[in-house]
């Protein structure tokens, strides 16, 4: 039995893509078999009512990546029961950020060259978010998803099976169902980077955390551990919910910043006072990004791997294996705190 070719023409995805996909998705559930002769061009052509350019292109490229074969005078065949490489990733970030490139990039070469990608933002808006998911479900081999907390989310969710369900980065609180990905356990990550140097914050007359969290959605989490953190340890400490740019910044203090806006405001400030770093003023950044590594000869940062957790992400979806997986974080120090 023929498996049914549906073109949704208010999709994003390309009509030729879509075509492609089809014959991957076959393969890959096991309809379209080694050796099966797929429909003809002219028939997908007019039972779909398409031009036949848009056809040829699709069984073009399902040809050069080597998953059909053309059989002079017969028609096209499928060259493989088996494309385990042959995947077509959605990807949903919420912002575009530096960290956020390098785990992309992670990703794509982890999957090499036999996978197409997909990728879209939700800039934290619940409706856009529900409406990618719709528009995406039963398109894809995988889908790749950096969630926000919501008390919809596992309705939001509910179009994507499971099995090709992967979450990235949050573990969102509200999701009731069991979900496979790569997480940061945000609590416990900052109690565990900050504890090996409490020494060093001692030197310290407080340490600010500048946590503006309607900016990005920061994780809640994060906060939690923080203050854990100050009150298992006695540390003076100060919770900034506001742009430095409105407040005074105060030497002898050490911040950890999780917006590079404030980042770049703290470097300034400190130039301009002509303070030096590691000693009249801390500073530590959350989330690594190259940039980091030379700024003002090196900024301090609690963060996870990025590379580590894209490929961890990746490799699950290849190896179709069920792990909910925690990405741990570090402190690395860099002397400007």
């Amino acid at each position: 039995m023929t498996k049914r070719l549906n073109i949704d023409r208010n999709l994003k995805r390309p009509i030729y893509q879509q075509i492609y996909d089809w014959v991957i998705n076959g393969i890959n559930d096991g309809t379209f078999v080694t050796d099966y002769q797929l429909p003809s061009i002219n028939q997908i052509a007019s039972e779909n009512q398409l031009a036949k350019e848009t056809v040829i292109k699709a069984f073009k490229l399902l040809q050069e990546k080597g998953f059909v074969k053309a059989v002079h005078g017969k028609g096209f065949f499928v060259a493989s029961g088996e494309v385990k490489s042959a995947h077509h990733i959605f990807l949903l970030f919420d912002t575009l950020s530096a960290y956020k490139e390098v785990l992309y990039e992670a990703i794509q070469e982890q999957f090499g060259e036999d996978v197409a990608i997909d990728i879209y933002f939700h800039h934290f808006n619940p409706k856009t978010f529900e409406n990618l998911i719709k528009e995406a479900s039963g398109n894809y081999t995988a889908y790749l998803v950096l969630p926000f907390d919501n008390p919809k989310i596992t309705e939001m969710l509910e179009p994507i099976p499971a099995e090709k369900l992967f979450l990235i980065d949050r573990w969102p609180k509200f999701y009731k169902n069991q979900y496979n990905g790569v997480y940061q356990d945000f609590y416990s990550d900052v109690i565990h980077a900050l504890t090996p140097f409490i020494s060093k914050i001692e030197l310290y007359k407080k340490l600010v955390l500048v946590f503006r969290d309607t900016l990005t959605e920061i994780p809640t989490e994060l906060l939690e551990g923080f203050e854990e953190f100050c009150y298992q340890n006695k540390i003076e400490y100060k919770v900034v919910k506001q742009a430095l740019q409105k407040i005074e910044i105060e030497k002898n203090a050490a911040y950890l910043t999780i917006d590079d806006n404030d980042l770049v405001k703290l470097v300034e400030e400190a130039n301009n006072r002509k303070w030096e770093f590691g000693k009249d003023i801390g500073i530590i950044s959350y989330n690594d990004t190259p940039l980091k590594k030379v700024v003002a000869n090196g900024i301090t940062v609690i963060s996870t791997c990025f590379e580590e957790m894209g490929r961890r992400i990746a490799q699950l979806v290849i190896d179709n294996k069920k792990e909910c997986i925690a990405n741990s974080g570090s402190l690395i120090d860099r002397g400007s705190f």
